[in-house]
């Protein structure tokens, strides 16, 4: 799947005997606004304060990282930040030193080893920059299975979605890590993945669907957080139950800043995009 957004490139590493992997999203537009919604109970998150109202003035990164693993998946993440380093990119500060802004999200994935993630993951991610994102058990979604409502020996293989909707100038796209302990529905509530039952053993079962908006809409970072959020009622509507306790769902949004627009205009197709780009992995 082609990523049609001006400025954005994604690359992303599979790692296929620890069955997990990383996902980078780039930022080569500077003028970009970020926000984020995090209703899960237990994120696996770094940098992500910066990305609220009410901290510092601009809320803009240089690059999101999704990956496997769990709080190991900062191994990733430090690399990231220290190609972008090498590379010359992030906030300047005085004539020769550039801070890289990453906010990065990770789910889940030991279910079958408990082999941990590299620096090498996120230096392959950064190799292989381009528009097309590949949809099913790649990068950050390789790993990622869903309806563990029974525990996790009924879990069915999910992975990485993305879907991408145009209006006029205006285009929204979401890329999604659908890890869910739920399970997953179609848009007329026929199940897709899963499996429906009155039992609910989910103790000690973690799950974690993790989103990013992106889109040329101008917004500011309270609209990016509100369309954050947009898109986690889209998961909502498809992936049910969604935000348990245990689960880390976190969802950012990176608008580019080229195309004025109503803000309700992007919340909806968010909306839209977000639950297409789940129902995308199962197709």
């Amino acid at each position: 799947m082609r990523i049609g957004i001006e400025g954005i490139n994604v690359g992303g590493y599979t790692d296929e005997k620890a069955k997990s992997g990383a996902t980078v999203i780039l930022v080569e537009e500077q003028n970009n606004t970020v926000g984020i919604s995090q209703r899960g109970g237990s994120p696996a998150t770094i940098g992500t304060d910066l990305l609220r109202p009410r901290h510092r003035g601009n809320q803009t990164v240089n690059a999101i990282v999704l990956t496997g693993r769990s709080v190991f998946g900062l191994r990733v993440v430090d690399a990231v930040i220290t190609k972008l380093f090498e590379l010359k990119i992030g906030y300047k500060i005085g004539e020769d030193l550039r801070i890289p802004i990453v906010a990065s999200a990770s789910i889940f994935d030991f279910y079958d080893n408990a082999i941990l993630p590299t620096s090498e993951w996120g230096y392959r991610a950064m190799e292989n920059l381009s528009k097309e994102i590949p949809i099913g058990k790649y990068w950050a979604g390789r790993g990622a299975t869903v309806g563990k409502l029974k525990g996790i020996k009924y879990a069915k293989p999910s992975g990485q979605g993305y879907y991408e909707i145009e209006n006029d100038n205006l285009s929204v796209g979401v890329i999604s890590v659908v890890n869910s302990i739920g399970n997953i529905y179609d848009e007329s509530g026929r199940l897709v993945a899963g499996e429906e039952s009155e039992e609910f053993i989910v103790n000690n079962v973690l799950g974690t669907t993790l989103g990013l908006v992106i889109t040329n809409a101008k917004l500011t970072n309270s609209d990016a957080c509100r369309v954050a959020s947009s898109a986690e009622n889209g998961f909502a509507s498809v992936i049910r139950p969604y935000n348990l306790s245990l689960d880390g769902d976190t969802v950012f949004t990176i608008s580019t800043n080229q195309i004025e627009t109503s803000v309700d205009k992007v919340i909806f197709l968010a909306y839209e995009a977000s639950r297409k780009s789940v129902l995308s992995i199962f197709r």
